[in-house]
């Protein structure tokens, strides 16, 4: 699959290209999770430029050296003759050598390192410190793992702390790209936008693979990968695995509970059995990222008591509420009829991703144009009403709600009705003037438009 997107990342790679060649040395992080293309991102980002790649493995430090020494011979010749015995030495050649030589020097999945030799983060930082302003080498550094990078560079107590120019955070190619990945495979609709939004949501590996099965229907193409391929089946719990250690049973049994549609935390301990669950629920949003408690569009605290928790990444959404769930067929040779099964449950689920990529689609995008500081969802403690999204603009004191559905004819006179009826019983909206706004699938995308305006 070609490469798409990553404008701003390229951009900023190119910037440091030339602040080395010209100030010296400089240390890049690269983080995001697994599959999102990080590896790719370097790899693109150094066609002009000479590099060195390292992969990092949980083996003897000593090994990898042996390893990493021979594709320095291979990439640049017989620049060094004997064999380095340690990490010290083998980086200050690297070092030296760029003073005549500048070029890029990859680590790929440092945080490996922690399982190895943790003490060579400290070699790291001598080197980099003491050759810093007189060799000229980009140092790029990427990871995997939320919590060991986090810890790796932002910790304060840790060797590298402070060392990196910029830490950068891959996330999801934009909606924009996922429209064009799916027109180059000539498989574009509204239909299929979220298909792959809400199964892969712009995860570069899922798409190339789902890319790599030549059959002409985005079904036969999703059911060929998951009833045919291992990826899809394993992934979920490798990467749980890797990221959680001893602790992945209760995270997996949070997880499926919140993706089974438990969004509170009475809620979530109930069907785990897990007392005590907010400190599992407080590293699962803020240190490993996969969580995040939304709060209706109109709390001003965080602390409000109407607090919801959902999986922030679709993939691993959808991993759970239904690949997991369909293990037992898997495990008996009956995939064809578990993605069967998969495929008749998808559209309930993608009504609720629909509302989410809408979110994302003005966030990104402002098809309409309209001017907002606040954006997402409403509904009440109650549970009584519940708007799919609404837009407010806190200066000229005007909000819009939008009824969304997957259909045109889903959206009929009585909904918009109570929709209207509803905006007068909560009052956050006193003040506002209101606009109501329908939202909806077709052949070329997602429709929206505004309908009716009315004055409280």
């Amino acid at each position: 699959m070609k490469f798409y997107d990553r404008k701003r990342e390229l951009a900023l790679l190119q910037e440091y290209f030339d602040i080395v060649s010209s100030k010296g040395s400089r240390m890049l992080v690269i983080t995001g999770r697994r599959r999102i293309g990080k590896t790719r991102l370097v790899l693109e980002s150094t066609k002009n430029h000479a590099y060195l790649y390292f992969f990092v493995r949980k083996k003897r430090i000593q090994q990898s050296i042996i390893e990493w020494s021979e594709q320095v011979k291979q990439t640049f010749g017989n620049v060094f003759f004997g064999n380095f015995t340690n990490l010290e030495d083998f980086l200050k050649f690297l070092f030296e050598y760029s003073q005549s030589n500048p070029f890029v020097l990859i680590f790929d999945e440092v945080q490996n390192l922690l399982y190895s030799s943790p003490s060579e983060f400290a070699t790291f930082q001598k080197i980099f410190d003491l050759y810093k302003e007189k060799s000229k080498i980009l140092l790029i550094f990427t990871g995997s793992s939320y919590s060991l990078m986090e810890r790796i560079f932002k910790h304060a107590k840790e060797p590298l702390f402070g060392r990196a120019s910029e830490i950068i955070t891959l996330s999801y190619l934009p909606i924009r790209t996922q429209k064009e990945i799916l027109e180059d495979l000539d498989l574009y609709s509204g239909e299929n936008l979220l298909h792959l939004f809400s199964i892969f949501d712009g995860i570069p590996k899922y798409i190339e693979e789902l890319s790599d099965i030549d059959l002409p229907k985005f079904k036969q193409r999703i059911s060929k990968l998951i009833s045919s391929r291992e990826l899809i089946w394993e992934e979920g719990e490798n990467i749980l695995k890797e990221e959680f250690g001893k602790e992945y049973s209760s995270y997996f049994s949070i997880l499926s509970a919140i993706a089974k549609g438990r969004r509170k935390m009475n809620e979530i301990e109930q069907f785990t059995r897990i007392k005590n669950s907010g400190a599992y629920l407080k590293k699962l949003e803020k240190v490993y990222k996969l969580i995040e408690r939304k709060l209706p569009v109109t709390s001003k605290s965080r602390k409000e008591r109407k607090g919801r928790y959902f999986i922030r990444d679709n993939f691993f959404d959808f991993w759970f509420k239904f690949i997991d769930a369909k293990r037992n067929l898997k495990e008996i040779g009956k995939s064809e009829l578990a993605f069967e099964e998969i495929w008749r449950g998808l559209k309930q689920y993608e009504g609720r991703k629909l509302e989410n990529l809408f979110i994302r689609t003005v966030i990104e995008e402002n098809p309409l144009n309209l001017s907002f500081n606040r954006i997402g969802k409403y509904w009440d403690r109650k549970g009584e009403i519940e708007i799919d999204a609404v837009l407010m603009d806190d200066i000229n004191k005007i909000c819009y709600l939008f009824e969304i559905k997957t259909s045109r004819k889903k959206i009929t006179s009585k909904m918009l009705s109570k929709l209207e009826n509803n905006t007068r019983k909560i009052p956050e909206f006193k003040d506002y003037q209101i606009m109501i706004g329908i939202v909806y699938l077709n052949k070329t995308g997602i429709k929206c438009q505004l309908i009716s305006k009315l004055v409280n």
